[in-house]
């Protein structure tokens, strides 16, 4: 009985769960089909060629369109097997040709991609390839950086490249998920419903940063809860707080726009702290770390960025002055594009996947956000619960983290005709989610003999079904 209930622990649950969904994804997926796969792939494959920046060509055409003046865009030398994949990949999406007019996708076989898994390497043969560079560092790409270099030693096919580097996002997301259910000493089940979604689950399979992001995220926050309500930790030590430092810089690292989840570090109770000075200084040198990391960041990225020519985005320097010259302007963008999109932004938060264009199912979604609600309020109970502050610092979280993202893409793209703000995706919600449903917690209210975690997981995993329904009929049938 005592290995049975090991078994059946929540981390358990959770690797069987991930590893199974998220294999039969990374192999069912055609190749480049993930949210901006080709430009990742390309970034990794810069990264195991030395190549820490990108390169810079000036033409009259992008390869698909072109310019009445020549126009200097972002670059890199790649193999042109690679470039033949991506290119043959795009026409699986609706695309636009030369003359702007909107095609709609073609679909695909087992069989082509089979064809396509014949294509060599030949790492000596390569091309220029014009293509928009994520803005990140080797750190986000580390293990697939090291998974690649590897691969072209042996002058792997670039098919199973992608699928291997896959399995690396896999692999990873599943060890971070992993760790922070099991150290966790509460809420174990919010973060296995939440990492088992949908769509954290298909992030976890494709070639991209959000499975880091993710893993990092619900790591910071299972720490934080670790640090909070573990009976065996007394004091918080330099120890403690290097880790938690590590967690914060890595995340910053990844996705700057998360650096509000370091307020998380005010959950900590003031009496595991030496003195009160020591918590105030000890949070002022993680915080300014961070912060100094950033402006370099951005400094460097605006700076390199700046005489390139961008499809979608402004001047970055110019749009940050307009936040402060025109705050009515920037603040109602911000409140007129998250009630536009409100019921986008949290559907896609769950259920979305290849390039969003497949319609959502808000009912289900809602339901499987209900059924965690109930969870948390009836039966996923603890001694000590949040207080008032503690779910006031959770808001503020929350609602930063949005700010400061909703901001980002702001500043980097240009407003629709509507005047709304392009760019912000339902999925960068889910690092706060956690902390959205731990706003539920209530132990005024009485525990239910039902367990419904078992009920929540298995709607989960029926999502997760129905989305790999979804995915084979629009690539597939």
């Amino acid at each position: 009985m005592l290995k049975f209930k090991k078994f059946i622990a929540p981390e358990n649950i959770f690797l069987i769960i991930c590893l199974f969904w998220g294999m039969f994804l990374a192999f069912i997926n055609p190749p480049f089909q993930g949210f901006d796969e080709v430009e990742h792939f390309y970034r990794i494959y810069a990264f195991s060629e030395g190549s820490l920046n990108f390169k810079k060509i000036t033409s009259y055409t992008d390869g698909t369109l072109i310019f009445s003046e020549p126009k200097t865009f972002t670059a890199q030398v790649i193999p042109i097997s690679i470039v033949r994949l991506a290119v043959e990949s795009k026409f699986l999406n609706p695309y636009f040709d030369e003359n702007k007019v909107k095609h709609p996708y073609k679909k695909t076989t087992f069989s082509a991609i089979k064809n396509q898994s014949q294509y060599k390497l030949d790492k000596n043969f390569k091309t220029i390839v014009i293509h928009v560079i994520p803005s990140y560092t080797i750190i986000s790409y580390l293990p697939h950086t090291i998974a690649i270099t590897l691969l072209k030693f042996f002058n792997t096919n670039p098919v199973f490249m992608i699928f291997i580097l896959r399995l690396c996002s896999l692999f990873l997301y599943t060890g971070l998920i992993y760790l922070s259910i099991k150290i966790t000493p509460v809420k174990k089940y919010l973060f296995l419903f939440l990492s088992i979604t949908p769509l954290a689950i298909y992030l976890s399979s494709i070639i991209n940063t959000d499975h880091l992001v993710l893993g990092l995220s619900f790591l910071l926050t299972a720490y934080v809860l670790k640090l909070k309500y573990d009976e065996s930790i007394t004091q918080i030590c330099i120890k403690e707080l290097c880790y938690f430092f590590a967690l914060i810089f890595l995340l910053c690292i990844c996705k700057f726009t998360y650096l509000p989840m370091i307020l998380l570090f005010f959950l900590l109770p003031s009496r595991k702290f030496l003195s009160t000075k020591y918590r105030n200084l000890s949070f002022s040198i993680i915080f300014i770390t961070c912060i100094l990391w950033i402006i370099s960041f951005l400094s460097y990225n605006i700076h390199i960025f700046n005489d390139l020519f961008s499809y979608y985005c402004k001047n970055n320097t110019e749009a940050i002055i307009s936040i402060f010259t025109s705050p009515i302007t920037y603040i109602t963008s911000i409140t007129k594009t998250t009630i536009v999109n409100f019921t986008e932004y949290i559907t896609r938060a769950f259920f979305d996947f290849g390039f969003s264009d497949t319609p959502v199912n808000a009912n289900m979604v809602y339901s499987l956000i209900i059924l965690i609600i109930l969870n948390t309020l009836f039966n996923d109970k603890q001694k000590e619960t949040f207080n008032i502050l503690d779910k006031i610092i959770l808001t503020t979280v929350i609602l930063t983290v949005f700010i400061f993202t909703i901001t980002a893409n702001y500043i980097i793209f240009v407003p629709n005709s509507d005047g709304l703000i392009e760019g912000f995706k339902g999925r960068y919600l889910i690092p706060v989610l956690p902390l959205f449903f731990m706003l539920f917690d209530n132990n005024k209210i009485k525990s239910c003999k039902t367990n419904l975690s078992y009920i929540v997981i298995c709607y989960d995993i029926l999502l997760v079904l129905i989305l790999v329904v979804n995915l084979i009929n629009r690539y597939y049938i």
